[in-house]
């Protein structure tokens, strides 16, 4: 019997279309060149995703895609902790891509510990990939960005979770501990606490002063982009801010070269550029 995950909306298709999009462009764009291509998909599921509360209304998750997507990768990576959730994934890959089973590796791990080996097991001197960092929740730590970053070698599509870290960054500014070390874990940093943050000119009965956040929805977008810089030499600067039904924002969908070449760069960027700015982000590179 299939588990079936249930989350998303509109702008789970909204992501999964940009990403479908930058599949088709990668590997046709690559193919003759002398580099083994992978793509790794950390948060793989099952391969299906239930958007709604019908049942009927199942759509092809990212890996599914992925595998479906006109580039003949070399090799596909699918991370899934969930061990039901991976074990689903093997059967549909078995069963729906069975040409390409061969070339499919499953692992059933952590994504910050499975990235982690994998960046230091590949020889990304022969290796070009594409990363998709779909988190749930924050679960994503910086150190892990940071490893990516040194391949020289990997494109990710990161959808930060817009929506679970600005419930902690609380207005007040009196963040639990707990939630102070994610952010730092989140961020790489601990400077959020003065670039979000200002100290309030009102003070308080007992004539104190709190920290009051000043970055709205655009300056954090900002922000985190402008972390992504510190280490990746070329990141997009049209990252999408995907809503809800009710518009209120949930995630961030950022886009991060780490290739040192300029060449590669200005490729990779102008076609990122180019589907998130298209509000529709229907699969045009098959128009």
């Amino acid at each position: 019997m299939n588990t079936k995950q249930k989350f998303g909306g509109p702008w789970t298709v909204e992501k999964l279309n940009i990403l479908s999009d930058y599949l088709n462009f990668y590997a046709t764009a690559l193919k003759k060149q002398p580099f083994k291509l992978i793509y790794i998909d950390a948060f793989a599921g099952t391969g299906h995703i239930n958007i709604g509360d019908n049942v009927d209304e199942i759509i092809d998750g990212s890996a599914k895609l992925a595998l479906q997507s006109n580039g003949n990768f070399t090799e596909y990576i699918f991370i899934e902790k969930n061990e039901k959730f991976a074990t689903e994934l093997s059967s549909m890959v078995k069963h729906d891509f069975p040409h390409k089973a061969h070339k499919v590796c499953i692992l059933n791990e952590d994504c910050n510990q499975a990235l982690l080996k994998i960046c230091k097991k590949v020889d990304w001197d022969h290796v070009r990939a594409v990363l998709f960092l779909d988190p749930y929740a924050a679960s994503v730590e910086w150190s892990t960005l940071k490893t990516i970053s040194e391949t020289h070698a990997i494109d990710v599509w990161y959808l930060f979770p817009f929506n679970a870290t600005t419930r902690m960054l609380k207005k007040t500014g009196e963040i639990n501990p707990a939630w102070e070390n994610k952010l730092n874990a989140i961020f790489g940093t601990e400077s959020w606490k003065t670039d979000l943050y200002q100290e309030d000119p009102q003070t308080n009965l007992f004539g104190e002063t709190n920290q009051i956040r000043i970055a709205d929805t655009i300056a954090l977008q900002r922000y985190i982009e402008t972390r992504l810089k510190t280490i990746f030499p070329s990141v997009s600067k049209h990252s999408r801010i995907l809503h809800n039904s009710r518009s209120s924002p949930l995630f961030l969908f950022c886009f991060a070269v780490s290739n040192q070449s300029e060449k590669a760069q200005k490729l990779a960027l102008s076609v990122a550029d180019y589907i998130l700015r298209d509000k529709t982000s229907k699969n045009f590179l098959r128009s």
